[in-house]
């Protein structure tokens, strides 16, 4: 495939850039551009500025005119729940990928604990991976688990069976799943201690444990809304455990990273300690409790959303440096689920996946809160140096595979959930116009999605990616 007339988002340069791709075996083997002036000074070490022909390029290659679009790297979204297998009523692997696919996200990494069996050891991730890599539309990876009733003799052996094959080791300090129970403080310090031996990282759902079982109750006699679900796991239940969590990483020097940061004050811990990342998701960026009391339902998710005043410093943070990446969260309930009569009952997860990179290019980069290089950043690169893909993802460079989306940024699109290729269909989203339409989504070299056509390739044609251990760990 040759790419020709594409504003180009590289890494280093300050706008897009007018340029063309060739692309060979999924790889990008040769950029040329055409506004080189455009890049920071001293250019761009994967770029050939001078080249007018696309040497190497087969004579019969696919030309793809992209007609002044942006391109950007394809996302990556490190946090999805496809429930695959065991409770695909929710959400499978074809549907995940095919709606994040998209929203133009080329790489997912898939949690461990909403599937049957849980992968928590070399073979469960290895039955996992041969049930749903035929399901699979775009590039994935897998999260392995460790929950507090998996910290007994055994739990050295899982950790290093797992840590080649997995991206890292997921585990809660609060756990709403009675199969897959949270992990206390000294057990953390124990699993740090072999994940640090055994070189992997370890990522924590956040919030304090004893303060969530003594608010429950207390919110749930004082009534039925989202504000009173809010008050049941409030900011201080995230930065008590972002807190404790942290400290034992720091003192073992262990990798830790913090999954959907949604309070300013547990973000900003993070961004003080070494050894520690974080992450936030759209729907931190977007919404309050206030809009939770409204919303209802659709918007319930745990953590669930916080205070009015997060809002704008978890944007300047990501702004900034200070919160890492982004990611979606994806996890969908049924209509049903979503519906039950009480918020105490109701099904907490919505469908992030098609809105993750969509978004934050409409309300980040297009409302002028991101500037290109953060959005490339947030959207892509850090994801893939934190999960160590970066010899393979994350940005448009020479040998790193031809993972693109086609974006035109003076469309809009207004989000529908009856719509979405996810079998989620309750949004909280619902009617937001976003800025920005992703036009087509490209996997390794092949066209995935089309925005007049929808998905155009076959289930089974995403590939499993496992970390490259010889990359070093992501560093503040």
């Amino acid at each position: 495939m040759i790419v020709r007339n594409a504003q180009l988002a590289l890494p280093g340069a300050a706008g897009p850039v007018l340029g063309d791709l060739s692309i060979a075996d999924g790889k990008i083997r040769e950029i040329v551009l055409r506004d080189p002036e455009h890049l920071r000074s001293g250019g761009d070490s994967t770029a050939d500025t001078g080249a007018t022909k696309h040497h190497g390029a087969a004579d019969d290659a696919e030309i793809l005119d992209a007609g002044g679009l942006l391109v950007f790297p394809g996302a990556i979204d490190p946090h999805v729940h496809f429930f695959d297998p065991g409770y695909t009523h929710k959400e499978d692997f074809f549907h995940g990928t095919a709606a994040s696919a998209s929203g133009g996200v080329t790489t997912v990494i898939d949690m461990p604990d909403t599937s049957v069996p849980p992968a928590v050891d070399a073979a469960s991730v290895r039955e996992k991976l041969e049930q749903v890599a035929e399901r699979a539309l775009i590039d994935f990876g897998f999260f392995g688990g460790i929950s507090g009733a998996l910290c007994d003799e055994r739990l050295e052996q899982r950790i290093a069976e797992m840590a080649g094959e997995v991206c890292g080791i997921k585990t809660y300090e609060t756990s709403g799943a009675a199969h897959f129970p949270r992990v206390s403080h000294y057990q953390y310090q124990q699993i740090l201690e072999l994940t640090r031996k055994h070189d992997c990282i370890v990522l924590v759902h956040a919030e304090d444990y004893d303060y969530v079982a003594a608010a429950t109750p207390v919110a749930r006699a004082g009534g039925d809304g989202g504000m009173q679900f809010y008050r049941s796991r409030p900011e201080i239940a995230e930065t008590l455990s972002v807190f404790s969590v942290t400290e034992i990483a720091e003192q073992l020097e262990a990798q830790l990273h913090i999954v959907h940061l949604g309070t300013a004050r547990a973000a900003e811990i993070v961004a003080s300690r070494r050894y520690s990342s974080g992450e936030t998701c759209p729907q931190y960026l977007e919404f309050d409790c206030h809009d939770f009391e409204r919303i209802g339902a659709p918007l319930k998710i745990t953590p669930p959303v916080k205070g009015p005043a997060n809002k704008d410093v978890l944007w300047r943070m990501l702004a900034e440096g200070g919160i890492d990446f982004v990611a979606s969260d994806h996890a969908p309930g049924t209509v049903e689920e979503k519906s039950t009569g009480s918020i105490w009952t109701d099904y907490a997860g919505i469908p992030g996946g098609p809105l993750l990179f969509r978004y934050v290019l409409s309300e980040g980069y297009l409302a002028g809160r991101l500037p290109l290089a953060r959005l490339l950043q947030v959207c892509s690169e850090t994801a893939a140096r934190r999960y160590r893909l970066a010899d393979r993802k994350g940005s448009i460079s020479v040998g790193k595979d031809a993972d693109l989306v086609f974006v035109d940024p003076q469309a809009e699109s207004v989000v529908r959930g009856a719509d979405s290729l996810s079998k989620g269909k309750v949004t909280p989203y619902e009617g937001r116009t976003l800025r920005g339409k992703v036009v087509r989504t490209v996997v390794r070299g092949k066209t995935v999605y089309t925005c007049d056509q929808g998905v155009v390739a076959e289930a089974g044609y995403g590939a499993f990616v496992r970390p490259n251990r010889s990359l070093p760990h992501w560093s503040r």
